[in-house]
């Protein structure tokens, strides 16, 4: 578990656990999620799962844990609603006891619900894309949307998906129910050769959308319109990694990590570059260092950096200032962490 405090959200209840005090229990407090706000949404592999925690991002370890016990086998990529109370990640379901495929829909949590009772739960968690599993003659088959990033301008939620056999962007509209269109709008074709490593997002005004295409021969970052318009390469970094590209709160730049050759190794670093691809600048320097996002002033930089030896791998969350000082920790303790998301200034 983590170093100091873990929240776990249930269907009926919210608790917080406090690891180990000195009698070596751990004590349960009650918490209310309606009351208490949270700065930095990551994603933590506990116990094999993978689970959506938050910290506030002055606290050095003190780490809650935001995701809804339902019976699924691990959630990804939060990212938040620009109000900050709510956000949408992937459920991620795989049963393969029982013979059914990987599989994975896209929901949004809202944490202004309590979850104390059903028709609470109804409104914390709805659903924005709606593919099923199916079974046929030639076997089990299951379609994956994953990746959402949500428009903190136009209500719109952006993502990927396999369900026309092959990787493309699509964009949902999030209706005053909180539910996404039942046939999103496709933004790219097999010819963008969209991979599962690809993380689109939108620009602060929602006019733009940020993503990796690996068409020109290796996986480079690429801007268009909304409307999947204008495709224009942005990196021309020939490398096998350029990811999670993010505009900045101001668009002034855009961060994203990648494994280009740079200060003599290939190591996964941090990067930001004008909105034109010019004036690469090297944010972190030093062991590997991936998932960037923006603080809601534009002045610092949230990661995840990777930790622990070759055979315990480990990782952890990390803030920077843009400018590449100032560098502190702060997430610790046992587990992998990854995947952070600071909230937009309301």
């Amino acid at each position: 578990m983590f170093k100091k405090y873990a929240i776990t959200v249930a269907l009926l209840a919210a608790t917080i656990f406090e690891s180990c005090d000195k009698s070596g229990k751990d004590e349960i407090e009650s918490i209310d999620l309606t009351k208490n706000q949270i700065d930095i949404l990551f994603v933590s592999q506990t116990a094999g799962i993978q689970q959506i925690f938050a910290v506030q991002d002055t606290t050095f370890d003190e780490v809650w844990n935001a995701s809804l016990a339902y019976g699924t086998h691990g959630v990804l990529d939060p990212s938040w609603c620009v109000d900050g109370r709510k956000f949408v990640f992937t459920d991620i379901a795989i049963m393969t006891s029982r013979g059914l495929p990987f599989h994975s829909n896209i929901y949004i949590r809202n944490m202004d619900n309590s979850t104390s009772d059903s028709a609470d739960i109804a409104s914390a968690l709805r659903p924005v894309t709606y593919s099923r599993f199916w079974i046929d003659s030639i076997g089990a088959h299951g379609t994956v949307n994953i990746r959402p990033d949500w428009s903190l301008y136009t209500n719109q939620v952006v993502f990927i998906s396999n369900r026309d056999s092959v990787f493309n962007v699509y964009l949902a509209s999030i209706t005053d129910s909180l539910t996404g269109d039942t046939l999103p709008t496709l933004l790219t074709n097999a010819s963008d050769e969209i991979g599962m490593y690809c993380y689109p997002s939108f620009s602060p005004d929602g006019t733009k959308i940020l993503y990796t295409s690996g068409k020109s021969g290796s996986d480079e970052i690429w801007v268009m319109n909304s409307d999947g318009t204008n495709k224009t390469r942005l990196t021309h970094n020939n490398a096998t990694i350029n990811f999670r590209p993010r505009f900045s709160p101001s668009a002034d730049r855009i961060s994203f990590f990648s494994n280009m050759w740079a200060n003599g190794n290939d190591s996964l670093q941090v990067y930001t570059m004008d909105p034109n691809g010019a004036n690469l600048d090297t944010v972190t320097t030093s062991g590997n260092n991936y998932d960037p996002s923006w603080s809601p002033d534009g002045n610092e930089i949230v990661f995840a950096k990777r930790g622990g030896s070759s055979s315990k791998p480990r990782s952890y969350i990390y803030i920077i200032g843009r400018n590449g000082l100032n560098e502190r920790k702060l997430i610790s303790g046992d587990n992998k962490a990854y995947y952070p998301a600071w909230r937009p200034l309301p």
